[in-house]
């Protein structure tokens, strides 16, 4: 779980890393290949995103309770 806003910062260029890999893949790639080789990426997103939302949700409820 995500505890600090340096951790946010991580996870979102960590994105915003395998996405503009996954964009250089299709250069190179068949569709189908970028298909099977991309699945464990975009897990990979949806995991860290919800890992962001999660943190800011907490963040959210951090302050409204102060």
């Amino acid at each position: 779980m995500m505890e600090t806003d340096e951790q946010l910062l991580t996870a979102q260029q960590a994105i915003q890393n395998i996405q503009k890999f996954l964009l250089r893949a299709r250069k190179v790639h068949t569709p189908k290949e970028c298909r099977a080789m991309s699945e464990p990426f975009l897990l990979e997103i949806q995991q860290r995103e919800q890992e962001i939302i999660a943190h800011l949700q907490s963040t959210e409820e951090q302050a409204v309770a102060v």
